[in-house]
């Protein structure tokens, strides 16, 4: 799935300690735990001093990397349950932001773009950000016919729980939206659907 030709596809980071930084927040899930840790590692102890870490265990490959981060020394750690709670949480750290705070994120791609949406509501720069990609790359579609969102869709055709339309998930990725779009399978020809193949994820 990680396909170049498609110029949509977000480009990602790798972590590493940014300058000028007065407090960091570093935001992971899942397997995006590796990331934290390496990030953490190359941190100046008085980075460490100032970053909190926000990890969710709501994991799409099965890896958690909770108990080495609980073993770090640094300003705080929150753990959530579920990717969305760390999302609201970070959400409300961001509008509380003062000047000088920079922004890890680390994990799936879905989380990544949900959590993109968080900074760029409070116009975080891009130099204030850095994204590393963790984990499979699962698809978060959007509906183009009743707007609802699904998360970790693997094949290409799959029923929107919205509005049980055939999709069909096209390979263009919107940043707005934090997702890949959904149009409904058999829009051309009723009842011909494209083959349900599996994504590369």
């Amino acid at each position: 799935m990680l396909i170049t030709g498609i110029k949509s596809r977000p480009v990602y980071d790798r972590l590493q300690p940014m300058t000028g930084g007065l407090r960091h927040l570093i935001a992971g899930q899942g397997s995006g735990g590796a990331a934290m840790l390496r990030l953490i590692a190359d941190m100046s102890p008085s980075q460490r001093q100032h970053s909190t870490l926000l990890y969710s265990t709501e994991s799409f490959s099965g890896h958690d990397h909770l108990q080495a981060l609980r073993e770090l020394k640094v300003a705080g750690l929150e753990v959530f349950p579920s990717n969305q709670a760390l999302i609201e949480a970070l959400a409300r750290k961001l509008n509380e932001a003062h000047m000088g705070t920079r922004l890890y994120l680390s994990g799936s791609e879905s989380f990544i773009g949900t959590a993109m949406q968080a900074a760029n509501a409070v116009d975080l720069n891009r130099d204030e950000v850095l994204r590393e990609h963790s984990g499979t790359l699962v698809r978060r579609v959007w509906c183009a016919h009743c707007d609802t969102y699904t998360e970790n869709v693997t094949h290409r055709v799959f029923t929107c729980p919205g509005c049980q339309l055939d999709l069909v998930v096209r390979d263009h990725y919107s940043r707005r939206l934090a997702a890949f779009q959904g149009i409904k399978a058999d829009g051309e020809v009723p009842g011909e659907l494209p083959a349900a193949e599996e994504l590369d994820t």
